[in-house]
């Protein structure tokens, strides 16, 4: 591996962008963006962990095991952090995994190595980043920040929060990856107004508007789906190469990963050719842009529906939005970048690799945060927002909503509530996050009870639910009673508790 002499007197901040495909690591050394290489002088990372009985190979090491033996080599992690095993599985039908379930009902990979959450298998990845840095570097980490998508929810945030604690990467911060982009934009092309970033990665997009004045980052609102990126665009090639070459006798485990990685390869020749030939198996045919242009226009029309549907709630017209930056490595596609320059009637910035922005971004706002500051006096002010509505389940299975999203964070919010029924000691706080009215089509957070409220009517109690969200939109909720000063508090690091027999509360 190439080394990088830093001098003893210069600390080393790093930039993480933890991708569904790739990782990339930055830092600021002498004003400069520099990026972790390997032998090969390649700056991306797959996002892979290939598991062998006594030994754990993670990159490119990984890559080659992505075929061959699929079961113990899992990608696109960053895309199972959070989530159900019954949503994954339902999202996912074919995966090569042994997936099992642990006691929250979560995923479990199962290797020959053992069981792996996707939180060790992200924890193992930031694990071989550090390595990789300290060496590159020839320097310890004091400090780093990771990426995360904007529309992460909080389970999906703490999620990542504890994977970098379990790697000792000394984390400060997590970063909204749209307002990353922004800020390397701002601070390296100048860029002021109002802007619109459009972040299409391997697993999960983004998009967000924000006002960039000098060194003020405000992100007015973003909205996303972390289940929608250019995975779904090999997926569906896969399966549309599958159906034309009529190989319907072929199904199996390497099968399949032999058509997705074939797909992907196609796909990144159609971003430069028009027509691409294949040959898989004993079938020889070709792939036209066009084709491809039909399978992915479903997912690109739907990013599109996801901005249509945030401009009109941030009540802005599309004159005032002064620039369109595009990141991720799924915008390099003709189609989607045409479809987007039409939709926002202007010619998006690709000005800073797709690739790259992000992890910029990263490295100069851990650099400044820890007042390494590129320039004298420059110092940046980022105002972030909650990207998800948060509240509680009241009677009858509705939502209360208490913040609601894209309000600035960090904010502290407290609500009374009162008990429902007569003597009433006890109240389940249930806190979900989402935009439905009904708690059942809302991501469930956490579960936990106020015990030993007074006895009394019902309706003279009062329980004061107060929601804390901090920086890294990371939530603290706690319930007390008004006047007996009662008081549980549930952490954004605890996991979801059991359900617990007892009352709701009741808005007042």
């Amino acid at each position: 591996m190439t080394l990088l002499k830093i001098k003893r007197d210069q600390k080393l901040f790093l930039g993480i962008d933890f991708g569904t495909t790739y990782s990339l690591v930055t830092t600021v050394y002498k004003k400069d963006i520099v990026f972790l290489l390997d032998e090969k002088r390649r700056f991306l990372i797959p996002s892979i962990v290939h598991y062998k009985k006594n030994n754990i190979l993670i990159g490119w090491d990984a890559e080659k095991y992505k075929i061959v033996d699929s079961i113990n080599t899992i990608s696109s992690v960053k895309r199972f952090i959070g989530h159900s095993i019954h949503f994954v599985r339902d999202r996912y039908p074919v995966l090569p995994y042994v997936l099992r379930k642990d006691d929250d009902g979560k995923v479990l990979f199962e290797t020959c190595a053992g069981f792996f959450t996707p939180t060790d298998v992200a924890s193992n990845i930031l694990v071989d980043l550090k390595k990789k840095s300290e060496v590159f570097f020839n320097k310890e980490i004091c400090a780093s920040i990771i990426t995360v998508p904007a529309y992460f929810s909080n389970i999906q945030r703490a999620e990542i929060k504890k994977a970098a604690i379990s790697a000792k990467v000394n984390l400060v911060r997590l970063l909204n990856e749209p307002t990353a982009a922004a800020i390397a934009y701002g601070l390296q092309m100048y860029k002021k107004g109002i802007i619109v970033v459009y972040d299409l990665g391997g697993g999960t997009f983004d998009v967000s508007i924000l006002q960039l004045n000098k060194t003020v980052f405000q992100v007015l609102a973003t909205s996303g789906d972390t289940n929608l990126g250019g995975d779904d665009f090999d997926i569906a090639l896969a399966q549309y190469i599958y159906k034309k070459s009529n190989l319907s006798n072929k199904c199996n485990d390497i099968f399949y990963m032999e058509l997705l990685a074939l797909s992907k390869k196609v796909k990144i020749q159609l971003t430069k050719n028009e027509v691409v030939k294949i040959q898989f198996y004993n079938w020889v045919g070709e792939i036209h842009r066009y084709e491809f242009n039909l399978i992915i226009k479903i997912f690109i029309n739907k990013t599109l529906s996801i901005c249509a549907q945030l401009i009109k709630e941030t009540k802005l017209s599309l004159d005032v939005i002064k620039d369109i930056i595009l990141v991720g490595g799924s915008t390099r596609i003709p189609f989607l970048y045409k479809e987007v320059a039409r939709f926002f009637k202007k010619t998006p910035l690709q000005s800073i690799d797709p690739d790259q922005v992000v992890a910029i971004g990263a490295a100069i706002q851990v650099n400044m945060l820890m007042n390494n500051v590129l320039k004298k006096n420059q110092k940046i002010l980022l105002l972030d927002v909650c990207p998800l509505s948060l509240g509680i389940e009241v009677m009858g299975g509705f939502v209360e909503n208490i913040i609601p999203c894209n309000t600035p964070i960090p904010i502290s919010k407290t609500k009374e509530f009162t008990t429902f029924k007569d003597n009433q000691t006890v109240i389940l706080i249930h806190v979900v996050q989402g935009e439905n009215k009904l708690v059942k089509n809302c991501v469930s957070l956490s579960r936990f009870v106020l015990r030993n409220i007074p006895r009394q009517k019902a309706g003279i109690a009062r329980i004061l639910v107060t929601f804390e969200i901090d920086a890294n939109g990371l939530i603290n909720v706690t319930a007390s009673e008004k006047y007996s000063k009662r008081e549980e508090t549930k952490k954004h690091q605890e996991t979801i508790a059991s359900r617990t027999s007892c009352s709701r509360s009741y808005p007042l």
